[in-house]
């Protein structure tokens, strides 16, 4: 069977989405190309060739860009079999399937795109997409007739990385004024953990699908003979499977002394191991990435973080004294959010120091409500809540205060503007910090206080995006 994987964002790196489902699709025997639309042109000749396509829907914004693939795809091919397949594929399978998708695949997709390519190939001489009764859909594999999400156990194989674009076509890792090519991979999926705001709850509930190590180390191997000099463990928790993990790193370490890497680990993690945060440094660590999201305890406990503010403060403190820069996401505008709030946010970035630790995106960032989400239905949240909108695959909601909304927006525009542009982070910060306080009502000379860490010395991706 011809099949085309497409991807359209996959957050500045190669798409490991694609490059995985591609390795099954081919071990059991059929034709497979991958495009990443991120970086590519759409090849219309692929996908008019096409009896099979899946559309990688990861995050939020590759489902909104999908949406639009896909009209396009049934546009050259009405003939052609379109699944969406990924985490927020399940997610959103009311809004997607029909004249969008014929199918969709959540959780482990690995297995039941390989059970659904085997299904199709099985009735001949038939268009694709008349080809499955009922009866025949594979377990995994949702219709408009039902189906389930897969989180079954599963042999991985190694990802065919032949099948993408060129590392250098993606973001690189910035330390000192070097840039290295940068290799994402992945030691482990799902999250034991569930936070009420995270995505990755209403799919996998808590189950953790570990990556086996021979399958990381060798797909690392192939990154490095592609030119990468820094890796990307894009777990949702890299300490979730701590042991594998740290095995994985001494491993690389040894292999590759001059490899370097970054990973994300929560805050509650990152007090419970700090005995290994040392052991991370030495073995290569550039940075941690950590979901504070918030510094009010409130807004914590309604997201059931499992962290408070002042956790916070000693991560912070616990990893630079290992010698590891912090790299704070938030999620600074909810229904909870004060003005006061906001501002106290800017002051807590910039009391310890993290203007060039905090991509500015970060500080801009509206609660995100997606179908399945478990904020749904809290009392915190209910006050607030709109309907779910299938356009943007997310429930409407309004702050209580119209002035927060509006600066939120505002932000919203001014740190896209500031990126295109280039513009170093401290420059953008004190452009929020001023339009924050104005916000506010406070002294419109208000200025925020003179970091002491020099642009450039936190090392960071080129790609700061992160939803």
């Amino acid at each position: 069977m011809n099949i085309l994987l497409l991807s359209t964002y996959e957050l500045g790196h190669q798409p490991l989405a694609v490059a995985r489902p591609a390795a099954h699709l081919l071990a059991a025997g059929h034709r497979v190309r991958c495009q990443d639309l991120a970086v590519e042109r759409l090849d219309e000749a692929l996908v008019r060739e096409a009896e099979l396509v899946g559309i990688s829907v990861p995050m939020h914004t590759a489902t909104r860009l999908g949406v639009r693939l896909a009209d396009r795809v049934r546009a050259l091919n009405p003939a052609a079999y379109v699944c969406f397949y990924g985490l927020y594929a399940s997610l959103h399978a009311d809004v997607l399937l029909g004249a969008l998708a014929d199918s969709v695949v959540g959780g482990e997709f690995e297995a039941p795109l390989v059970a659904l390519a085997a299904a199709l190939d099985a009735a001949p001489g038939r268009s694709p997409r008349t080809a499955l009764a009922a009866s025949a859909i594979p377990p995994g594999v949702l219709t408009t007739d039902g189906g389930t999400v897969f989180l079954g156990r599963q042999e991985l194989l190694v990802p065919r990385r032949d099948l993408l674009p060129p590392l250098d076509r993606y973001a690189r890792v910035e330390t000192g004024g070097e840039q290295k090519l940068v290799g994402y991979v992945e030691a482990s999926r799902g999250c034991a953990h569930q936070c009420r705001h995270c995505p990755i709850t209403p799919v996998y509930a808590g189950r953790l699908r570990i990556v086996p190590e021979e399958v990381v180390l060798a797909d690392v191997r192939q990154l490095v003979t592609l030119g990468a000099e820094h890796i990307t463990f894009g777990d949702p928790d890299f300490f979730n499977g701590i042991r594998h993990s740290l095995r994985i790193v001494a491993a690389l370490h040894e292999e590759f002394p001059a490899l370097t890497f970054d990973a994300t680990i929560k805050v509650e993690h990152l007090l419970e191991h700090r005995a290994h945060l040392p052991a991370l440094r030495a073995a290569g660590c550039l940075f941690v990435v950590s979901a504070v999201e918030a510094v009010q305890d409130d807004v914590l406990a309604h997201f059931r973080k499992g962290h408070t503010a002042t956790d916070v403060e000693l991560a912070l403190g616990l990893t630079a004294a290992a010698g590891i820069p912090l790299r704070p996401t938030f999620v600074p505008f909810t229904p909870w959010t004060t003005l006061d709030d906001y501002l106290g946010l800017l002051e807590f970035v910039a009391r310890h120091d993290l203007v060039q630790h905090v991509d500015p995106v970060q500080l801009a960032i509206r609660l995100l409500v997606p179908r399945g989400s478990t904020l749904v239905g809290t009392p915190a949240l209910a006050p607030h809540l709109g309907p779910f909108d299938a356009t943007t695959f997310s429930y409407r909601w309004t702050h209580p205060d119209p002035r927060v909304d509006a600066l939120q927006a505002a932000l919203a525009a001014l740190v896209e503007d500031a990126a295109r542009a280039g513009e170093d982070a401290a420059t953008t910060f004190a452009r929020i910090w001023s339009l924050a306080h104005a916000a506010a009502g406070r002294p419109p000379a208000a200025s925020p206080p003179p970091a002491r860490v020099p642009v450039g010395a936190v090392p960071r991706l080129t790609e700061p995006w992160f939803c």
